[in-house]
């Protein structure tokens, strides 16, 4: 079996991103969607473009 190292994906660069993102996870947003991923808590929206955290009225 051949060993193929890959390159590093986009979303494991952004560490503030994910930091931010678990952050709002841990105040009761939900993952609606994961491509694009959607956060969701209650009518408010948010969507993970680009690197981007944008919220739905922004859309």
């Amino acid at each position: 079996m051949e060993v193929v190292e890959l390159p590093d994906r986009q979303q494991r660069q952004l560490d503030a991103l994910r930091v931010h993102i678990n952050n709002l996870l841990a105040d009761q947003w939900l993952i609606a969607s994961r491509n694009p991923l959607t956060l969701q808590r209650g009518e408010q929206v948010c969507y993970v473009l680009h690197g981007m955290l944008v919220s739905d009225g922004l859309v």
